[in-house]
């Protein structure tokens, strides 16, 4: 499904990105489409009051140079909000299991040129071939298992020593013997045995945290830093959307006995205000996201370091009971340690892409956007006191003037939206303006939705005028691309345009097959005069045949099971065969 007017969106999208890229500015055609696609339906920036199928030049022109603009401009907080919501969706660090698809497959890539080295050796090899296949897998050992730098002369003795202990000169000699596929399998399992060892050798005080890499030192720094960072970042935005709230809040008071809104500057100076708001809040809850990710991988990082110290532990209890130990008994111990290491390792990385993203997602509020909400909150407060007279308007009047402008935005879609935080009662009547939710009420039983409101009177008003209540929060919500970036309702307004548009089928189908009638009771020659077969034809000819055979002999069988045919030898029984 498209939009209705797809081929002039197309044509704006390129119109922007070719104005962009005449500005030698780096751009991502697919971000355009769903820029275009959003804010098209923005009351204040959008197209909502012209006719796409006869559009005016001089309004398209200003909507093009408005996104232009907005792009250019770090401090524009309705392309950051387009910005942080394409990165949460492009962004697939967030996920553990594709930082370590992503990861390995990398590594491997990497590897594979040195895995082949290892496996092209000869089965008469040489003694000089032989010291360089073991100084080659050295270096796989510690590559493969991240014990260090591969270049680490320190770390490369570390892991011969470790190696040698495991394979000697005759098991390399009867390693190259063997077939390559089992060459490869038995590559690893020694890689993984020898990384153990070496990841056992210097743990505890006395290792060699100079060459070997702690695994545990450094996720406890990257867990500090990142919990600090969130802390930090969601604490500060915390502190700033309360201040742009406060500010609003101050400009307007709600007398919902006599349903009368007074107001000292106008919703759209306070709207200016509005829109750090929504910015700010929005990063909040990317950084939540993220944050809840992170969470999770440091439950799993607490589990994995338990069972780290566990087989460290059973490794110890094992070499202290005995002198002598059989390979068979502590090599498995090992392997599971390298196993266990790999895993720490992996949510590493997953720590690090986080932190990625994060540092991506604050890119997108720099301070200069800061500090333009800051003058803003500062020239409102200053208007605000040259206006000692409050302005005034019903409920009812504000809501009325909402109809105007017409949405595909269902409101049902809110069930899938957390819209609880906000003020639902204040974002109907002043067009999306958000003030913070004290009391929440579920309004429709019909539907698992929990409005948030100011206090008790608030709920009151959204449950008297419930049907204009909905109408002017859906209109308010589903055309301000903001609000919908904020809410997470952007992909249901546009996932569907978003999607290739699907190949129709013919109407005709070119079939290569025979279209004359067949007669399914007729066992004469076919008619090849003026008649071309093909392999279908031959096929359902065959079919027709077998179909035929198979009716004749069903028609014999019940003509002996009557008693009309002898079923010794197939022949009619005269008293029968005479009626």
């Amino acid at each position: 499904m498209s939009h209705p007017h797809q081929e002039k969106l197309d044509d704006i999208c390129q119109s922007i990105v070719s104005q962009l890229e005449g500005r030698d500015v780096e751009v991502d055609r697919k971000f355009i489409d769903f820029v275009v696609h959003l804010l098209v339906r923005d009351m204040r920036l959008g197209l909502l009051k012209t006719d796409l199928s006869k559009p005016s030049s001089c309004h398209i022109k200003t909507f093009v140079d408005n996104i232009i603009n907005g792009y250019l401009d770090n401090t524009n907080t309705t392309m950051a909000n387009l910005r942080l919501s394409w990165i949460m969706k492009t962004g697939h660090g967030i996920q553990l299991s594709y930082v370590r698809e992503k990861y390995e497959n990398d590594y491997q890539n990497q590897l594979k040129l040195l895995i082949d080295d290892i496996l092209q050796y000869p089965e008469t090899c040489s003694k000089v071939q032989l010291d360089q296949l073991f100084s080659k897998m050295q270096v796989f050992i510690v590559a493969t298992n991240h014990l260090g730098c591969p270049k680490n002369h320190v770390l490369l003795k570390l892991a011969a020593m470790a190696l040698n202990s495991v394979i000697g000169r005759s098991d390399l000699q009867n390693y190259v013997l063997k077939k390559k596929y089992h060459r490869k399998e038995y590559l690893q399992r020694l890689a993984d045995t020898v990384a153990g060892i070496v990841i056992y050798n210097n743990d505890g005080p006395d290792g060699d945290r100079e060459n070997v890499r702690n695994i545990i030192g450094d996720l406890h720094m990257a867990q500090s830093n990142t919990s600090a960072a969130f802390e930090t970042a969601l604490e500060y935005l915390k502190e700033l959307s309360t201040k742009c709230q406060t500010t609003i809040s101050d400009q307007l008071q709600f007398d919902c006995k006599n349903a009368v809104l007074y107001y000292r500057m106008s919703l759209a100076q306070m709207e200016r205000v509005n829109q750090f708001t929504i910015t700010f809040n929005m990063l909040m809850r990317c950084l939540v996201a993220l944050q809840t990710s992170y969470e999770h991988t440091a439950y799993l990082v607490s589990v994995e370091t338990g069972r780290y110290e566990c087989v460290v532990a059973k490794i110890n209890a094992t070499l202290c009971m005995r002198s002598s130990i059989e390979s068979e008994l502590v090599f498995p111990h090992f392997v599971y340690l390298s196993k266990v290491w790999a895993n720490l390792n992996q949510y590493f990385n997953h720590i690090v892409e986080l932190n990625k993203l994060r540092e991506r997602l604050e890119a997108q509020v720099p301070t200069q956007m800061v500090d333009r909400a800051k003058e803003t909150i500062l020239e409102i407060q200053e208007l605000g006191k040259h206006q000692p007279a409050m302005r005034e308007r019903t409920f009812d009047q504000l809501m009325e003037s909402l109809k105007q402008y017409q949405t595909d935005g269902n409101f049902c879609s809110l069930a899938q939206a957390d819209i609880k935080e906000f003020c639902a009662l204040a974002m109907a009547l002043t067009n999306g303006l958000l003030l913070p939710a004290k009391v929440l009420r579920k309004l429709c039983m019909n539907l698992d939705i929990k409005f948030g409101f100011q206090d008790e009177t608030y709920a009151r008003i959204g449950e008297i005028w419930f049907e204009r209540f909905i109408t002017a929060l859906r209109q308010s919500i589903f055309n301000n691309a903001n609000l919908a970036l904020l809410f997470k309702l952007d992909h249901i307004l546009i996932a569907k345009e978003m999607l290739p548009a699907p190949v129709e089928r013919p109407k005709t189908k070119n079939f290569r097959g025979q279209t004359e009638m067949v007669i399914t009771n007729d066992l004469a020659p076919a008619n090849w005069i003026n008649v071309t077969w093909n392999a279908w034809d031959y096929h359902r000819e065959t079919i027709h045949l077998a179909e035929i055979r198979k009716r004749q002999t069903r028609d014999a069988q019940s003509k002996i099971t009557y008693g009309k045919r002898n079923a010794q030898n197939q022949t009619y029984n005269v008293r029968h065969h005479l009626r």
